[in-house]
């Protein structure tokens, strides 16, 4: 079991990021799951969101998530660090990858590959917010918004991502898929210390 790595786990939402993230929480001993949505509402709080709404869109956010991925791995090698988070924006997804490699390369970036009908069913039957449902509602709507964009992102994504079709799979197999491109990983890294190079590969086994 490889550690000292990032494991970024990306796609739209309703894809199954998080409930992943739990399965691995449970098949691996040593494990920080960092959640950067969390800096966001943090974020909110402290200082004035941009015209957009989307935290997405405050540096301070990219900076911070970025500078934390590092701090865990610089002091936490032991552990593999797993990031479940919707990124579809290319620029601000290789900012905060920069910010990291300034301490790392070791990044496993996964994408999770929905159909268009699937999210939608998904997201429509989520409760994101039970005591709220007005709050609840425009979570929803926003969204379902959102698949467009994230079906654009699928289609640009480059040979440094692994996707995984995530139609039909638990998420327990996909948390298994997970950890066997980790292992893959770490495969990889050896051989390239021994001189043997082993393909990259971009989508992964069903």
């Amino acid at each position: 079991m490889e550690t000292d790595l990032l494991v970024w786990i990306n796609g739209p939402f309703g894809a199954g990021k998080t409930s992943i993230a739990e399965q691995l929480t449970r098949i691996v001993d040593k494990i920080i799951v960092f959640d950067p949505e969390e800096v966001g509402f943090h974020l909110r709080e402290w200082v004035p969101l941009p015209a957009s709404g989307d935290f997405q869109d405050l540096p301070c956010w990219r900076d911070v998530v970025g500078q934390s991925c590092a701090a865990f791995l610089r002091h936490h090698p032991d552990h593999l660090l797993v990031v479940p988070m919707t990124v579809v924006n290319d620029a601000y997804r290789q900012e905060i990858i920069d910010i990291i490699r300034k301490d790392t390369d070791r990044i496993l970036h996964f994408w999770l590959s929905v159909g268009r009908e699937t999210l939608a069913r998904r997201i429509s039957d989520q409760v994101v917010w039970p005591d709220d449902p007005a709050r609840d509602a425009e979570v929803r709507k926003w969204r379902l918004a959102q698949i467009d964009g994230a079906m654009a992102c699928e289609e640009r994504l480059g040979a440094d991502t692994v996707v995984l079709p995530a139609d039909e799979a638990s998420p327990r197999r996909l948390a298994e898929r997970v950890l066997a491109e980790v292992d893959r990983y770490g495969t990889r890294g050896r051989s390239a210390e021994a001189g043997t190079s082993i393909p990259n590969r971009r989508t992964a086994e069903r």
